[in-house]
């Protein structure tokens, strides 16, 4: 019998940016010092009870503290957040568009509003567009990365009206929804029940 055909990392990765994403800024706090992470492989798992997950590669150094902590933070950017999402990958766009480390030594949280989750301790930005208080309720492996199932303590949502326009990722790049969720519910527009 012929051995399956292993698929190329290239290919499986430019597959799978055909597939958009949200992006989220993953929070923990161990020892009194604040840690942060851009992560896009998140969504959410169980309504009863609450819970999300989150995969992180296991090189990242987040990885090893949300094992140690077993308390977080997920917040969920908005499309004008760019530059927050790269922040917390390690990095920024300059004037001419070229990609710059983070400042060593400079704190990635510098500048942001936030509160403390009740239960995680961990930071949630005051401009996410949700930002959720979590506990790890499990993991499991994930080849290189870990999937992180975290159970939902609180919700947080910023304050006054914003648009509901989520930062997506597809194809490599950030991108923006054309639609106006906010102005579509308040027609009235209905999500199907079946949409979980």
């Amino acid at each position: 019998m012929e051995s399956p055909k292993v698929l190329d990392p290239a290919t499986f990765k430019r597959a799978l940016g055909r597939f958009a994403s949200g992006v989220t800024v993953v929070t923990v706090r161990v020892g009194g010092a604040d840690y942060g992470m851009t992560a896009s492989a998140f969504c959410s798992l169980s309504i009863d009870p609450p819970l999300i997950l989150v995969c992180v590669n296991r090189n990242n150094k987040t990885h090893g503290y949300l094992q140690a902590e077993r308390r977080f933070g997920i917040n969920l950017l908005a499309e004008h957040q760019q530059a927050l999402s790269n922040r917390f990958a390690g990095g920024r766009v300059d004037a001419s568009g070229a990609w710059q480390r983070w400042p060593e030594g400079q704190s990635t949280f510098v500048d942001l509003d936030h509160v403390r989750g009740e239960v995680s301790g961990a930071i949630l930005l005051d401009t996410a567009l949700a930002s959720l208080d979590c506990s790890l309720h499990a993991e499991a492996d994930g080849g290189d990365h870990t999937v992180f199932v975290g159970r939902v303590h609180g919700a947080r949502f910023p304050s006054g009206v914003q648009p509901l326009r989520p930062l997506l990722y597809f194809a490599g790049s950030y991108r923006a929804m054309i639609r106006d969720e906010v102005a579509e519910a308040l027609a009235g527009l209905h999500v199907p029940d079946w949409f979980d």
